[in-house]
Order: structure tokens, then sequence, then C-alpha cells
């Protein structure tokens, strides 16, 4: 199948399945719940309180919206509260499910709300309880409108989970970015979209079928299958995992190819298991790891680290160096720092440390001064002299291999460098190999000592692993820092 593993595109269907079921049944329950609630408590119905229906209802109203990317994001607190970790697909459970309940609410109070009046009449004047009403009249009298209700929202589910992604959470969404997107391979991101949209027309069949008929039986029958399989899926590897095992935190791409060689040394020469744990941007790694959802991290260097720990009080620390990986200016319209126009667009990092890097890097070339003291988290804004008048984008640093075509130049990091199909080699600026930006082996403070960690240490230092990094990244783009 082309550059992307069968089993990969297999894993990650089911992770979507896992994280759209689980949230889409909890969903669906509670918004029936809470739906029925708006409905009764409503005008002219056996339970009426304004004030009641109108708190529901702002409640419903308020979590509607808000953007699912800032609800994910807002919610990691109650997440670890409630899946014991900010990270994987349990930990997208929570805001898919807070983002799907209200919305579904709605719908079941508005499919309510066209049951003929008379019918629950009738069933008052025959003395009907509150329950019967529901159970006997209300919803099987609504039920085609309900069941094409939760269609959509499953089907708006598949959309929301494909942001998994900012939590780790996998899924086809998360491959389609990390192994798609992000290495300009059109293949997998052909393949994954295929797939959902043939989920999505599975479920949508599946709907106008089970509304037609009025049929609950079939829904039943899969929803007992599915819990089945993600106990499964849930317990069985925990189970199985070894006593000795380290849950690593990397950049996904080429640094996840480095991880895999020493996870191969670690097992087969320290007894020791590395679970790699991927993430597409710069910020999650530290979170995870200090919320103890990872163990480590090799992803960052000094001055990033540091700033992280100022700014987000992170108890945590480095206990050895890997490799340099020298920041380079590439550019798609220039071969030399000669040919650089006035005004020219330069794209930097929007992250502190390597923002700061990437224009320490043209200072040192002659391009920019720097006001005295900036420093190595130095922006824009610090910049005294340009000669040239040139102009500063920042940007994710995932997304500056983008921008090659449209930029004069993108500061770009190792970490996403590779699949533009470019080397260290031509760079129009890179840094020297004394470069202070050498990659660290971080854990939380505390576990310095653990003898499990010096051992990770000996992994990412074995001959073995050097191999694999120069290999994976030639021409010098990857230097053993702990041999200066």
């Amino acid at each position: 199948m082309h550059d992307l593993a069968l089993l990969s595109l297999v894993k990650a269907f089911w992770e979507t399945l896992y994280m759209v079921f689980i949230s889409g049944f909890i969903s669906i329950v509670t918004g029936l719940v809470l739906g029925c609630l708006l409905f009764m408590t409503g005008s002219r119905q056996a339970l009426e309180n304004r004030w009641a229906h109108r708190s529901m209802g702002m409640i419903v109203n308020v979590t509607r919206s808000i953007p699912f990317i800032i609800l994910m994001i807002s919610l990691i607190p109650l997440t670890r509260i409630l899946a014991g970790t900010s990270i994987g697909t349990n930990a997208a459970l929570v805001p898919l499910t807070v983002a799907a309940i209200p919305f579904y609410a709605r719908i079941c109070e508005n499919a309510l709300s066209e049951v003929p009046f008379g019918l629950i009449e009738s069933g008052n004047a025959m003395g009907a309880s509150n329950w019967q009403i529901i159970t006997r009249i209300l919803i099987p009298e609504s039920l085609p409108a309900l069941l094409r209700g939760a269609t959509l929202l499953i089907i708006g589910l598949i959309g929301y989970s494909a942001m998994a992604g900012v939590v780790g959470g996998g899924g086809l969404g998360e491959l389609a970015i990390n192994y798609g997107y992000q290495r300009f391979n059109v293949t997998v991101m052909l393949e994954t979209v295929i797939l959902l949209v043939v989920m999505v027309q599975l479920v949508q069949m599946a709907g106008d079928y089970l509304a037609e008929r009025r049929s609950l039986r079939p829904v039943l029958l899969l929803s007992a299958l599915l819990w089945a399989a993600c106990f499964t899926y849930q317990f069985w590897p925990k189970a199985a995992l070894a006593e000795d095992t380290i849950r690593v935190g990397v950049m996904s791409g080429q640094s996840e190819e480095v991880m895999k060689a020493a996870a191969s040394v670690a097992r087969n020469q320290y007894g020791l298991h590395l679970q790699i744990v991927t993430f597409n941007d710069y910020v999650q790694p530290n979170t995870a790891l200090n919320n103890d959802s990872i163990d480590a991290n090799i992803f960052q260097h000094q001055p990033y680290l540091e700033g992280q720990m100022q700014s987000r009080h992170y108890a945590l620390v480095p206990i050895a160096k890997t490799f340099v990986y020298p920041m380079g200016f590439y550019s798609n319209k220039i071969r030399s720092l000669s040919e650089l126009r006035r005004g020219a667009v330069i794209a930097i990092p929007n992250d502190p440390s390597n923002g700061g890097r990437s224009l320490l890097l043209l200072e040192k070339a002659g391009l920019i001064a720097l006001k005295p003291g900036a420093g190595t988290y130095a922006k824009p804004a610090d910049i005294i002299k340009n000669p040239l008048a040139l102009q500063f984008r920042l940007l994710d640093a995932a997304q500056l291999p983008r921008v090659l075509k449209d930029a004069d130049m993108a500061a770009i990091t190792n970490d996403f460098i590779g699949p533009t199909g470019l080397t260290i080699s031509q760079a129009v600026l890179k840094e020297d190999r004394d470069s202070p930006y050498a990659n660290l082996i971080v854990v939380r403070q505390g576990d310095e000592n653990n003898p499990v960690y010096k051992k990770l240490v000996a992994v990412m230092h074995s001959p073995s692993v050097v191999k694999a990094a120069e290999t994976i990244y030639p021409g010098g783009a990857a230097i053993p820092a702990w041999k200066e």
C-alpha cells in the first residue's frame, strides 16, 4: 500500500471508530435525557418551569457556541480528572462527548416538539405518568427524527475526531496530518479521506434504513459488540505491557523513526520497552510529561525547555543531551544570501525559543542587528537594524515547509524538513556544528536518578542509534551532542 503500512491504516480506522462510538453512545443517551428535560420543562408541559428551562437552554447554547478546538484545550483539566490522562484516545473522548451532548439535546427537544399535543393530552387523560408519557408516547412517536438526528451527530463526531491529534488521540485525522500533510504524502491523505468518506456514507445509509423501519434492535446488537471490542482494546494491551516500560514523547516524522531504532536497541540490549508517543506540535509533549501522561520526552533544546518551565511552571529536568539538529534557512527562490531582495519575506517559527534562534542566526549572518540583551528569546520587535527591510512572518513550525513557495526564506527545524526532500546541505543559511541547541532527554523532577531512565540515556547514546540518526538525517544534520 505505497508508503503507508496497512497496519497503521487499520489502527487509525479503529481509533476513529473507538472515539466516535463511545462518545456518540454517551452523547445520545445523555442528550436524550437532557432533551426530554428541556421539552418537559417547556411551556404547557407537565414539568413546566421557566427558570429551569431557560437555565438548561443557556448551558446548551453556550457549550454549542464554543469552537471545538478551543473546547478541547479548555477541557484538559477535566479530561485528566475523568480519563486520567490528557493525551490519547481516551482523552479525546471527553471533549467529543461534551461537544456532542448539547447538540443532540437540541435535536431531541425539536423532535419531541413535533409530536401532536393531542397525543400527550390523551395520555394525561388516561392517567399516564410523566415517565410513561416520555417512553410510551414521545419517544416512539418521534423515533424516526431521533434516529436521523443521531445519524447527524455521529457524522459530526467523525469530523470532530479528525482534530483529536491536538491531544494525541490518534485516528484517521491524525494519520492524515502527521503522515500525509506534514510529510507531503498525497497517497496517505487520499487513503484516509477515502476511509472517512466511506464511514460517513455507511453511517448515513444505516441511519436512513433504521429511521424508515423505526427499529432499534440492530443498534442495540451492534452497540453490544462494539462495547465488547472497546473494552478488549482498552484493557488487553495494558495487561501485556512489560514491567520496564517507558512512554517517550517525540515529534512525528523522522524523530519517530530514530526512536523506532532506539526501541529496538532498548528491547534487545537492555530489556527495556519504549512506548513511542508522537506529537505534531511543540506544546503538548511537555504538557503530557508534566501531567504524567508520558514518562520522558526527546524533542527540545535547553532554551525551549527553560521558556516552557518559566511560563507554565513545569517541574521538569533534563538528564542528558542527544543530538544537535542544526536549524537552516531554506528557499525555493534564492541560492545564496547575496540574492536576497529588499523587502523579502522571511518565515520563522512562532514559538519564542525557535523564533529567537532563527533571529540570532540571521544576526550572525549580518542581515539584522538585535538590541543588546535580546538573547535566545529575541523577537522581531527586538530588531534595531534591518538594512534590507526584511518582513517577518511568524508561523507554527509545522507550517513552515508549506510556505517555501511564497516566502523568500523559511527557518525550518529538523522535525519538519525531511518530508520536503531538502537536506541541511541545501540550506541557504545554517547553524554551525557548535550550535548550543542540542536536543535533550527530559523527565519529571524526582525521576532524574531513576535507573530505568539511565538505561534510556544509554540507549540514545548507543552506536546503533547514532548510526540510525545519521542515516535518517544525512549530511551532518544529526551531530551527537554528548561527544563535545
